[in-house]
């Protein structure tokens, strides 16, 4: 099967299985990734982080220590972009020499932060039992299991790391304009994208366009332009 094929019919199972507790630890890892974003960036131009969280509701939050406005713009946007990018890495090293290491590295980074940052948590337990799962994968030792595994959370985390950048960003400002959909408040939801807007006076929906857009480029950069073998 060629990986292209492969990856629409994950997307596809995905898509059907969307709304069930099956997705649920899938989604939690692009939940992680988007705070390890909002981390990195911290680490990069902040004072680093005094914690970090992801909710079993698909919620998360970091305490960053920002250095000015700078440092903040660029925590802001590390976020929706972060999880996005993070999940393309992560296909992306897997045709690459760096495969047989991906689920070992993200495993131990997950296990460091949350012992180093979040304490007894939720974080903990979903690190825990994430790295068991991937001692079991190992121990297997079958590469198609190993490559199906790595191709359902990159691919699943890609489509959730879009999906939660357009609702939570585009549509719900919408919503706060235009009142479009009756079950959500139409109160500014208190998002990356929010207070990003108030950092730099520019609509929020101005960065959620931006960031669908970047996210949509990266994809098919990385992922559907793939090169052809030579003979």
């Amino acid at each position: 099967m060629k990986r292209l094929g492969r990856y629409l019919l994950i997307l596809v199972i995905v898509m059907i299985l969307w709304n069930t507790e099956i997705i649920k630890p899938l989604k939690l890892f692009t939940v992680f990734l988007h705070e390890l974003g909002h981390a990195f960036m911290a680490f990069v131009f902040g004072f680093g982080i005094q914690g970090l969280n992801i909710n079993l509701n698909e919620g998360g939050y970091t305490i960053v220590q920002s250095k000015g406005w700078f440092s903040s713009f660029m925590m802001l946007n590390a976020g929706y972009l972060g999880s996005v990018l993070f999940a393309v890495l992560i296909l992306w090293l897997r045709r690459t020499a760096f495969r047989k290491y991906i689920l070992g590295t993200a495993a131990i980074i997950m296990l460091v932060i949350a012992v180093k940052y979040s304490g007894i948590s939720f974080t903990l337990l979903y690190s825990v039992i994430f790295a068991i799962a991937v001692i079991l994968v190992y121990m297997v030792r079958n590469e198609n299991i190993y490559d199906w595994v790595v191709d359902i959370l990159g691919v699943s985390s890609v489509a959730y790391a879009i999906y939660d950048t357009f609702v939570d960003t585009i549509l719900l400002q919408l919503n706060v304009y235009l009142g479009l959909f009756g079950g959500w408040s139409t109160k500014q939801p208190a998002t990356d994208a929010a207070r990003l807007a108030q950092l730099t006076h520019i609509p929020a929906i101005v960065w959620g366009i931006i960031w669908l857009a970047i996210s949509i480029f990266a994809v098919n950069a990385v992922l559907l332009k793939e090169k052809p073998r030579r003979r």
